[in-house]
């Protein structure tokens, strides 16, 4: 009877034993139950918020280079109340967008990035009985424009004429000033896009002799051979090393370099050329771009063509009327005009009258632009790079990318 008595009493006491226990481990399931919902919640409210830091960097980047523009349009697509990816996970978000120069884009003019920062505020639902009321959950996200995220194929023309190794007053400059700030113009464009989805290749006027001589000096004789090659470099997309950098060993950064100044001035068949290489070359679905630069006016042709052809009579015209034809085919066409007002000859057939009817360098370099707007000029001699920096904005413009920034 005792020893029975004495087992009902230990026993009692070991349930005792396991009841606490049993209580402890239930308050700890329930407080870890309680975090993992919370912080839980709280990481699903972050991806929430990231995503739309996403596209509000993204969108405000499509309205670069305007910074007041992009940051309005930012904000339109963020979380604040009222924005169009306003979050109900979140009872409060703190937001601040900013535009920059990205050292790792190239080009700004004036801004080439839209940041945009955002620090919600989330409600806790139980680890708020161990007094935190609320998660806080940061994020940030940079997009860049332009910055070689459109496929495009592109075809660069460029006037490596006798006067582009002259100086204003028509004398000759053994440096090639002008056509060496064409040629760093060339290479500051080609910073832009991304050889992975664009390709960009190199027509010349006058035209080489051969490939085989593609960096010799060019003379106006070499309009006159069927065989003479306007496009020195195809559509090519190995213009840059995987770091970014130019590959100066590709064929078209190469050619850029080496290409010599010499020869009259003939728009027509090196737009002919550009062209036809872009129907050969070029991707069905993606968009045509052709970028000219000319320091004077048309004042030759081939010699094959009769004399009554207007490659002949009427080279200026003719350029026109060769544009015309590329932008018929869906080409966008770019012109740029450099220190146009030094070239006082004007317009005029092979033998030298004016042209019929008259047409000023002017009116032939807008003519050939798709647009007024994508008529560029450069009055003076002097660096070309802020004007390529704007022609490859406007062809990057309303497209933009993610980056990874670092920057505090």
């Amino acid at each position: 009877m005792e020893e029975s008595s004495r087992v009902s009493v230990d026993t009692k006491r070991e349930s005792g034993q396991v009841l606490v226990f049993v209580t402890i481990l239930l308050a700890a399931i329930i407080g870890l139950s309680a975090i993992v919902v919370d912080f839980g919640y709280a990481y699903y409210a972050q991806r929430s918020l990231q995503a739309s830091a996403d596209a509000s960097a993204l969108a405000g980047a499509q309205q670069l280079p305007d910074p007041a523009a992009a940051v309005a349009t930012a904000k339109q697509f963020g979380t604040q109340a009222g924005a169009k990816n306003a979050s109900s996970k979140l009872s409060s978000v703190d937001e601040v967008v900013t535009t920059r120069c990205l050292a790792s884009v190239p080009g700004c003019n004036p801004v080439n990035a839209v940041s945009v920062q955002e620090t919600g505020h989330v409600n806790t639902f139980f680890v708020r009985f161990f007094g935190i009321n609320t998660l806080d959950v940061h994020v940030r996200s940079t997009a860049c424009s332009p910055c070689g995220v459109k496929p495009l194929d592109i075809m660069l023309v460029l006037d490596r004429t006798g006067s582009m190794c002259q100086n204003s007053a028509g004398q000759n400059d053994p440096s090639c000033y002008d056509l060496n700030n064409a040629k760093t113009g060339i290479k500051t464009f080609l910073n832009f896009f991304d050889p992975s989805i664009d390709w960009i290749g190199l027509a010349v006027l006058p035209p080489g002799d051969t490939m085989a001589n593609k960096c010799g000096t060019p003379v106006s004789g070499n309009y006159n051979s069927p065989s003479s090659p306007y496009v020195l470099v195809p559509l090519s997309h190995d213009f840059k090393n995987k770091d970014g950098t130019l590959n100066t060993g590709s064929n078209l950064v190469s050619t850029v370099n080496c290409v010599k100044g010499g020869g009259t001035t003939a728009y027509a068949n090196a737009i002919d050329a550009a062209e036809a290489e872009l129907q050969k070359d070029g991707r069905p679905t993606v968009p045509d771009v052709i970028v000219l630069l000319s320091d004077g006016a048309a004042n030759t042709g081939p010699s094959y063509y009769s004399t009554h052809s207007p490659y002949r009579t009427q080279p200026c015209h003719q350029g026109v009327t060769s544009a015309n034809t590329a932008k018929a085919a869906g080409a966008t066409v770019y012109t740029i005009g450099y220190a146009l007002g030094d070239d006082t000859g004007g317009c005029n057939s092979y033998t030298g009258a004016d042209e019929s009817p008259a047409i000023t360098v002017y009116q032939a370099m807008q003519g050939m632009a798709s647009t007024a707007s994508d008529f560029y000029n450069q009055p003076t001699p002097g660096q070309l790079n802020t004007i390529y920096t704007q022609v490859a904005s406007d062809l990057g413009h309303g497209a933009s990318s993610l980056i990874n920034d670092n920057a505090p």
